[in-house]
């Protein structure tokens, strides 16, 4: 029933979501002072990494694999290479590093297909979650960590953007 719950509240808080990036439209997306001096691009890209991050781990506790965080430099710069993102829970990863490195990462790609990439990485959680039992969920905190990358995350930029952008794009 839980999982019934979470589902539901990330299908309107998604919508929400989706909504106000729609508002301030891709070609408002390059305007910086967002968020600090992230533009509503760079939000993007820091959110499709962590969403992505957040579908593969659903992805391996549904295939039974374990899920540890990387405690050793090494083991965060092995991560980074074969996900081609940080290890987002690692107590040794600074914040701030990540964040820039995610930005950069995602600089030269256009702003249509920065979209395309975070509805696919929220697409990628849903289906993910459809295949894990309440006990998974339970048994790894799972519920906390979806709150955290998906509709929390949304609803802390999205305060931001709203100041931001007042009136809607004409068209």
């Amino acid at each position: 029933m839980r999982k019934l719950r979470l589902l539901h509240r990330l299908e309107n808080e998604r919508q929400d979501w989706e909504l106000l990036i729609n508002y301030v439209a891709s070609s408002r997306m390059g305007i910086g002072c967002v968020a600090g001096t992230w533009a509503v691009r760079d939000i993007l890209a820091h959110i499709v990494a962590q969403e992505q991050y957040l579908a593969d781990r659903l992805a391996e506790v549904a295939h039974s694999e374990p899920f540890s965080v990387c405690q050793t430099q090494d083991e965060l710069e092995t991560f980074l290479e074969e996900f081609g993102y940080p290890d987002f829970e690692s107590p040794l990863l600074q914040q701030d590093i990540a964040n820039d490195w995610v930005v950069n990462k995602y600089k030269s790609v256009s702003n249509e297909d920065l979209v395309a990439l975070e509805i696919h990485a929220f697409d990628a959680i849903l289906e993910s979650l459809s295949g894990l039992t309440e006990y998974q969920l339970e048994e790894h905190n799972l519920y906390k960590l979806i709150a955290h990358y998906t509709y929390e995350h949304y609803n802390e930029h999205a305060t931001d953007i709203r100041k931001r952008f007042r009136s809607p794009v004409k068209r």
